[in-house]
């Protein structure tokens, strides 16, 4: 994965956004912050007692809100997000003292570009902050996350590289949510790694060989994809050989063949199927599988996992920037 985060830091130094890490009482995310920053990937904001962070970061460029001792920071805020939703604005400074609800809304507010959160405290939090602060993106339904892997020895996909769709946050989609999955990853994949996307939804299943509810689930969100991208390229039900492999494609696939077994993009019919398979591949095939991209939110929200190092959070930084 190195030059896919040279193109992530690239793009994110075009920019240089504004990226609020909401986590900073923590060593580990307080150093990288300082460390994007240093590399010129954002400028980073950091949210936690000054005296705590200045300990880590020592005079760093840095920006620091500490909310618990300025709370006219939180009122700030309070009274913007009191406004939009016509909330009482007691109760909306009681929400944003949570700092991970502090950072999503200083992000809605317009002040940071993006968030970078998730090390410290559950994705669900993090996810639900980001939704009700940041919103969502005009053309989408609901958000969702996708990782990007490189298996060995696997030269298809896009030069060796898949994106595996959504193997963290939907559980159990439905048939309007597989196509929503589809579509934001499509179009987060467009805007990041500039590629066309060929996305196939997954299956037991190829093209009815399998009759059962589980795979109409998947045709019928193939369906609803196509009507509202119509350029879009997506087909399925497809089984994996059938997406990814072309002569498996041709020799299984009568009729109309989208994809000809040359898919980059694969939509998991369930989160169980994607987070098995970004393990496997990871585990079996050295696959180097990324840490989680979120897609559908109104501005980019980035989500680390709990064992990552400095590089790895400065990585998932660059990649969130890369999207402002």
């Amino acid at each position: 994965m190195a030059d896919l985060k040279q193109i992530f830091v690239e793009r994110a130094r075009q920019k240089c956004p504004v990226v609020i890490f909401p986590e900073a009482e923590n060593e580990i995310i307080a150093k990288a912050a300082v460390e994007a920053g240093a590399q010129g990937i954002c400028k980073p904001v950091l949210v936690g007692d000054e005296g705590v962070i200045k300990g880590f970061v020592g005079e760093a460029d840095v920006t620091i809100l500490d909310i618990d001792a300025h709370p006219e920071l939180v009122g700030e805020l309070a009274e913007e997000y009191a406004r939009r939703e016509d909330f009482p604005v007691e109760v909306a400074a009681d929400m944003l003292s949570n700092k991970i609800n502090y950072a999503s809304m200083y992000v809605g507010a317009d002040k940071a570009d993006a968030i970078v959160a998730g090390y410290t405290c559950a994705t669900a939090d993090a996810v639900l902050a980001a939704q009700e602060f940041i919103g969502l993106d005009a053309d989408a339904a609901m958000p969702n996350a996708y990782v990007i892997v490189e298996p060995d020895n696997f030269t298809g996909g896009e030069n060796g590289m898949l994106v595996y769709a959504d193997p963290v946050m939907v559980v159990q989609p439905s048939s309007e949510e597989l196509a929503s999955i589809a579509l934001n990853t499509a179009a987060s994949v467009e805007k990041l790694l500039g590629w066309e996307p060929r996305v196939a939804c997954l299956s037991f299943s190829t093209k009815g060989s399998g009759g059962h509810p589980d795979a109409e689930k998947v045709r019928r969100a193939v369906e609803i994809a196509r009507e509202a991208r119509p350029g879009l390229l997506i087909d399925g039900e497809l089984q994996l050989d059938s997406a990814i492999i072309p002569r498996v494609s041709e020799k299984k696939i009568k009729g109309e063949n989208v994809l000809k077994g040359t898919a980059n993009i694969l939509v998991f019919p369930d989160c169980d199927a994607g987070n098995i398979t970004v393990k496997a591949t990871t585990l079996f095939a050295n696959g180097g599988g990324t840490f989680a991209i979120m897609c559908g939110f109104a501005k980019p929200v980035g989500e680390l996992s709990r064992n990552s190092d400095i590089d790895g959070i400065v990585f998932s930084t660059a990649a969130t920037a890369a999207q402002c």
